[in-house]
């Protein structure tokens, strides 16, 4: 009876282990890579809300998590003038429709590499996102190197 019980508790224990082993989550926190051309499809961080609802327009920001508003565009800017390479965090909140997406660029006038951002998408930390292939930039990390940008339609 002993190694009846014996086993019994075994068993058990060994059941509880297994259930209270963490299961490992199939994801990533680092961006999705983009594809070449013409538009990545990075994961929505933050969305257009009630009390940020859309505006029409491209945001940047000076600090992580939308803090200290350098600018805010409602048309295609070919040079970020003062807030070219000093972005830490961005949000687009154009009106949902035609070219509601948007396409930034590592240089003025829409040169080097580049990185797409969904209709209603933030991106609160640009220390975690990066440049898609192609032309200068490419591969390079977002923060505090973004220079003009373009409203597209992304895929």
């Amino acid at each position: 009876m002993l190694s009846l019980r014996t086993a019994c508790v075994g068993a058990t224990l060994t059941v509880l282990a297994v259930m209270a082993t963490p299961v490992m989550a199939n994801a990533t926190e680092t961006a999705p890579a983009p594809a070449p051309a013409p538009a990545p499809a990075p994961e929505v961080t933050s969305t257009a809300t009630a009390a940020n609802p859309p505006d029409g327009k491209f945001h940047t920001y000076l600090d992580t998590w939308y803090q200290n508003e350098c600018a805010a565009w409602p048309t295609d800017t070919a040079s970020w003038g003062a807030c070219k390479n000093t972005s830490a965090s961005v949000w687009n909140l154009r009106y949902p429709g035609f070219n509601d997406d948007v396409w930034v660029y590592c240089n003025s006038n829409y040169g080097g590499a580049g990185r797409g951002i969904y209709n209603g998408a933030g991106l609160p930390d640009l220390h975690d996102w990066r440049f898609g292939t192609g032309g200068s930039c490419s591969g390079e990390q977002m923060w505090h190197n973004i220079a003009s940008h373009k409203f597209v339609n992304l895929p």
